[in-house]
């Protein structure tokens, strides 16, 4: 497992300690499937969050995240890293909120890895003797191609861990057991906060290569009854195919804000004005990335119908004024196949206004400058000769001009 070398320090740096670290979680799972991974945990036994504090001090700095816990991001060589220490956690009531978790570096690894969700994210990784300990079976299901929980038991504790096996059979295509679907359909997710349903659903919608699988799971598993009840009665199969044809244009989207509109969108296509409204409000989606997410998908499902067939460049342009086409035709592209979409967009792009609409021609001042004065005459003039420039009858600012003579007259 190649590994960056801060890494390597810090688990030579423990080690000198009289501790241990492990690379733990996603980073391997991700090795052994031969993806990369720009994420690494580090889990530290036989040390204290004080001496583990201090060992990442001389390297470089720290933040502790929680002190009972004894979880820290450092940053080593200008490396940020997730370092933590085995804890324990237990349910201390019914909310998911209501856990108790408390730090003991000296639990053992395999009763920490039994605290993981699935097989698949519990195999740990010494980079010093390039070890691997795998406790319960993960390394055989990622050969399998399936998830199953590390312990049934205590799979519950986190109802959040019901979308992470949807989002990670999209991802990576692997089936899910039959037991981990009954704890699925078992638990109760209707107190999840919207920024952990949405963090969860991001990772299917926009880095599923095939997000149809996701869908259908939440479907399959009533899922979407729970965290998405506004749109669970929308048919699964259309919404799913749309998702695998909106996933096909996501890195050609100029931008994650607007990759997440498309395929929030498309997720969408089906739902009425309320409904989109409701489920935008469960997620609590709006400006993401600098990009208008809440307001452009309203704006492209609005206008789906009419971007589905050819369109004329008036019609076109007068869109353009309305919403952002290079989303809007992606959108009616993925929500009905029809190519007729994709050629909206192409023609769009060749008459400028994909992005953004037409520039103006005119303004308050050049209506002055003839002569006009200020008041209700101005905006009526203004709209009149906007729309001429829709039609296509006066494409520039001198054919503009010249329009505003001839109106004069």
């Amino acid at each position: 497992m190649d590994l960056p070398q801060p890494i390597i320090e810090l688990c030579r740096a423990v080690a000198n300690r009289g501790g241990r670290a492990w690379i733990v979680g996603g980073a391997v799972r991700d090795h052994l499937l031969g993806l990369d991974s720009k994420d690494h945990d580090v889990e530290v036994h036989r040390l204290e969050a004080d001496d583990l504090k201090g060992v990442l001090k001389s390297l470089g700095s720290v933040n502790e995240i929680g002190r009972s816990f004894g979880v820290f991001k450092a940053v080593i060589q200008g490396a940020p890293i997730d370092v933590s220490i085995p804890r324990h956690d237990s349910q201390s009531g019914t909310a998911h909120t209501d856990i108790v978790v408390i730090g003991n570096p000296f639990m053992g690894l395999e009763s920490a890895a039994r605290r993981r969700d699935l097989t698949v994210n519990a195999i740990a990784y010494d980079p010093l003797t390039d070890e691997y300990r795998d406790y319960f079976g993960g390394i055989q299901d990622l050969k399998r191609g399936r998830l199953q929980a590390v312990d049934p038991a205590t799979f519950t504790e986190d109802p959040l861990r019901a979308l992470r096996v949807v989002q990670f059979a999209a991802r990576f295509g692997f089936s899910v057991h039959d037991d981990l679907g009954a704890l699925c359909r078992s638990m109760n997710l209707f107190d999840l906060p919207s920024e952990r349903i949405w963090g969860e659903l991001e990772k299917l919608l926009m880095k599923a290569p095939v997000p149809s699988i996701g869908w259908g799971l939440m479907h399959s598993l009533g899922i979407v009854d729970k965290v998405l009840p506004d749109i669970a009665s929308l048919p699964a199969t259309p919404v799913a195919d749309a998702l695998d044809r909106a996933a096909a244009h996501r890195e050609a989207m100029n931008g994650s804000g607007r990759a997440i509109a498309l395929m929030v969108a498309t997720l969408l296509h089906r739902a009425t004005p309320l409904q989109c409204e409701a489920t935008l409000d469960r997620l609590s989606l709006f400006k993401m990335h600098g990009y208008p997410v809440r307001k452009r998908v309203m704006e492209a499902i609005g206008v789906l119908t009419r971007l589905s067939t050819a369109a004329d460049d008036p019609t076109l342009r007068e869109l353009a004024d309305t919403t952002e086409l290079h989303l809007a035709c992606t959108v009616a592209h993925a929500a009905s196949g029809s190519r007729s979409a994709l050629s909206n967009l192409d023609r769009a792009d060749q008459l400028g206004i994909a992005l953004e609409p037409m520039p103006t021609l005119l303004s308050g001042a050049d209506l002055r400058k003839h002569g006009i004065e200020q008041g209700p005459q101005f905006g009526r003039i203004l709209r009149r000769v906007r729309q001429a420039q829709i039609d296509g009858s006066v494409p520039t600012r001198d054919a503009a001009i010249i329009w505003l003579k001839d109106h004069l007259k």
